[in-house]
């Protein structure tokens, strides 16, 4: 089974137009590449935001010190989010500078003291949801690829909570023993890196890569009992995920 990302993002959306909680909130977001231009993340996300009848901002920012100066700053909207990357940070560096974010504003949940989910672990969550309730697929263990980067140590501690055996691998791990996991999450930006041998007969197969994704897809798919496909499965949701947290903030 195929996971439509657009077709339970579209329902999200339309649930969240209905109840009017977004009405004049409003967004700040930080570009923080290094260019002029806005990418095509952020574009994607400030169009949704409009959509839903935010009013969104979206300020350049050309080096980590101009950013650490801008977190410092009072922030009058509703909610702010900090694009990834940030020119000039190392991971050191990144995380100290996500921690200036204020928690009860920080929808991307990217401070670890945020009160928020980060959006990308939440659409693994609702991903997870749909096939237990909507597929009848049952888990109860996971393995996630890129468990050392950001979003892979806080979905690891995640799926942690919500009571699944995890295992946590990085690039340099065994990966054929991925086979042995009833779900597989990969989050490294490694194109093509999860093969249809590492994969269990019937497994959950969540595919976190952009804009290429981690999972062999047209291989895996014939294996797998349900699988998110890049583009169009969990990156919809996860920006989706983001004006639900900003719906709450």
């Amino acid at each position: 089974m195929i996971f439509d990302g657009k077709n339970e993002a579209g329902r999200i959306r339309r649930e969240l137009e209905s109840s009017g909680k977004l009405n004049g909130k409003s967004l700040v977001i930080f570009q923080t590449d290094g260019s002029k231009q806005e990418s095509t993340y952020i574009r994607l996300k400030r169009e949704m935001g409009e959509s839903l009848g935010v009013k969104v901002k979206v300020e350049y920012l050309f080096t980590s010190e101009e950013l650490t100066r801008r977190l410092g700053q009072p922030i009058e909207e509703d909610g702010v989010l900090v694009q990834l990357p940030i020119i000039g940070a190392d991971k050191g560096e990144t995380g100290r500078i996500l921690g200036l974010l204020p928690e009860l504003k920080d929808i991307d949940g990217l401070n670890q003291f945020s009160k928020f989910l980060p959006s990308a672990v939440k659409a693994v969550d609702r991903v997870l949801i749909y096939a237990w309730v909507t597929a009848s697929l049952r888990f109860i263990n996971a393995a996630v690829v890129g468990a050392e980067g950001m979003i892979g140590s806080r979905l690891s501690d995640w799926l942690t909570e919500r009571a699944l055996a995890v295992e946590r691998f990085d690039l340099g791990s065994d990966l054929s023993k991925l086979v042995n996991f009833d779900v597989v999450v990969s989050a490294t930006g490694q194109p093509s890196l999860i093969k249809a041998e590492m994969v269990k007969e019937g497994a959950i197969v969540i595919d976190l890569g952009y804009p290429q994704g981690d999972v062999a897809f047209d291989e895996v798919r014939s294996k797998a009992g349900l699988i998110t496909p890049v583009p169009g499965g969990v990156g919809p949701l996860t920006v989706v995920s983001l004006f639900e947290n900003l719906a709450q903030a």
